[in-house]
């Protein structure tokens, strides 16, 4: 999945660490660059699984958010995409503790990858309240990061099972397909799962429509 930081891969690819940084972060081993499951993953500027191939490679979670420098909720949302939860809970707290409200933002954008974390423990009702304040903070602003939290919001109504869910799940859907995000589009995928279990045929018609929108590319 694309995570929109052609900017960091690159960045990764040159070995280079961003200004600012602590200290050099350990060299790749530039071999690994012309493996194929690397070329693939370098040609889809996918950053979920080049985190993992960097990781078997022996760079830890910090060498690479160092190297990208990436926000610690960033960090967050790709380890929970890396089915890391652990790592992705204690990444988020670190954020929570490290962050400063500045001019421009009164406020942190912690909240969507606090709603995935609780949502993947089957924590519904703190999802529900971390994606609700999500979708908020976005109302009036991005579209694509207000889809993103809508996502997230439709699939935990859609999984605990509230009669609103279908209506947030064909909104978030119809939303989705309008962007050319391939990280949004495939925060479908779970809302799908989540759609396949509801009995109905107005549930198995916008599972489909995720599943067709996860899949296809803008």
């Amino acid at each position: 999945m694309s995570y929109g930081h052609a900017d960091k891969i690159a960045a990764i690819v040159a070995g280079s660490t961003p200004a600012g940084s602590e200290k050099p972060t350990p060299p790749i081993d530039p071999t690994l660059y012309h493996r194929d499951d690397m070329r693939a993953v370098l040609a889809a500027h996918d950053i979920a699984s080049l985190y993992q191939l960097l990781k078997y490679a022996g760079l830890t979670q910090r060498d690479i958010a160092r190297l990208t420098g990436q926000s610690q909720s960033e960090v967050s949302e790709i380890l929970t995409d890396l089915g890391e939860p652990d790592k992705a809970d204690t990444a988020l707290g670190k954020a929570r503790e490290l962050w400063q409200p500045t001019r421009a933002a009164s406020g942190g954008e912690l909240d969507r990858p606090a709603a995935r974390l609780a949502l993947d423990r089957g924590h519904l009702e703190r999802a529900e309240q971390f994606a609700s304040a999500s979708v908020r903070r976005w109302e009036g602003a991005g579209q694509r990061d207000r889809t993103h939290s809508g996502v997230v919001l439709a699939t935990v109504h859609v999984r605990a099972g509230e009669p609103r869910g279908l209506q947030l799940a064909h909104s978030a859907i119809t939303a989705a397909a309008k962007l050319t995000s391939a990280r949004v589009r495939r925060r479908l995928e779970p809302l799908a799962a989540a759609l396949e279990t509801r009995r109905g045929s107005d549930a198995e018609q916008l599972a489909r429509m995720a599943r067709q929108v996860a899949t296809t590319r803008a």
